[in-house]
């Protein structure tokens, strides 16, 4: 892609989660986490078309929108397909970060006879550093094995001028996404998509780890790209060399975490490789806004609406 010094990711819309069922999924954040469900139905060829994905036209989908009213949303369309998730650890988005009051109020109630087969505790709740403002995260796999964070920000405690949760469970802040090549990443985001990217630092991530079979004082290279304004952070991880990419089956999008979407600069005047012509799409969220998808460096795939 030819760089723009163009900024060119203006905030956080949409994180997108292929699924193998609907029923297992929708039900648990909207009765355990206080989503609402906000549309649903079949994804039309016009959306299919803009992302260039001609085999998930017909496809169920459901948007969901947190009970703050935020509008962030979490998005999950029903494939079939079972793997992209957690574990296997591979490239691509990995993780989503939602806004929450209490993790540990968040771990007993999913805790819960109700959600003792819907969630897995990957970890936590725990603060993040040794401070008294520190931010406090619980690390769960959903339903279909979606890696999910919830984090609690103390007014103050965020070095990044983060803002806490205005519901139990908030919008999605910070998505998580992981490559081989941190000079790789850093350059799509900071010199390609314009982001301001922080130094890097080696950080533990045992939860990872443990399931990559390293030991637990592994240490993987971290760095954040800040979003303009303070609502939004990618957080970008170098992961070991051995980690294969995200299977994309045929027409159809990425298994697992499949997509973020982002409103962005306006799309004539970003110069970059979209999978297909920018197009307006008249379903909810986009109300007539026009959408274009391009592919970051370890093959997770960003749609941008204008």
């Amino acid at each position: 892609m030819t760089e723009t010094k163009l900024r060119a990711l203006r905030s956080i819309e949409i994180a997108t989660h292929c699924v193998p069922d609907l029923n297992a999924c929708v039900p648990v954040y909207r009765d355990l986490l206080g989503f609402q469900l906000v549309d649903d139905g079949r994804l039309p060829e016009s959306l299919a078309t803009a992302w260039a994905t001609p085999n998930m036209a017909g496809m169920s989908y459901a948007l969901l929108q947190p009970a703050s009213g935020a509008e962030v949303y979490l998005r999950f369309i029903e494939t079939g397909h079972a793997g992209g998730y957690w574990p296997p650890v591979t490239q691509g988005w990995i993780a989503t970060e939602m806004l929450c009051t209490d993790p540990d109020a968040v771990a007993e109630k999913l805790r819960g006879d109700d959600a003792e087969s819907a969630f897995t505790r990957i970890g936590g709740p725990a603060d993040l550093y040794p401070s008294p403002k520190s931010a406090r995260a619980l690390q769960m796999a959903g339903p279909a094995g979606e890696l999910m964070y919830f984090t609690r920000i103390l007014r103050g405690g965020s070095r990044f001028g983060l803002h806490g949760a205005k519901s139990f469970v908030d919008r999605p802040f910070i998505m998580v996404v992981g490559g081989l090549s941190m000079a790789e990443i850093e350059q799509f985001y900071g010199d390609v998509l314009g982001l301001s990217i922080f130094k890097q630092e080696p950080f533990l991530i045992r939860q990872m780890s443990r399931v990559l079979g390293l030991p637990s004082e592994t240490a993987y290279p971290i760095s954040i790209a800040r979003i303009p304004g303070r609502g939004f952070l990618l957080e970008l991880e170098e992961l070991p060399p051995d980690i294969e990419r995200r299977t994309v089956p045929d027409g159809q999008l990425p298994e697992g975490l499949a997509m973020v979407s982002f409103t962005s600069a306006p799309l004539p005047e970003l110069n970059l490789d979209y999978r297909a012509a920018p197009r307006a799409i008249d379903l909810p969220p986009y109300d007539g806004r026009t959408v274009a998808i391009i592919e970051g460096p370890a093959g997770e795939w960003l749609e941008l609406i204008d």
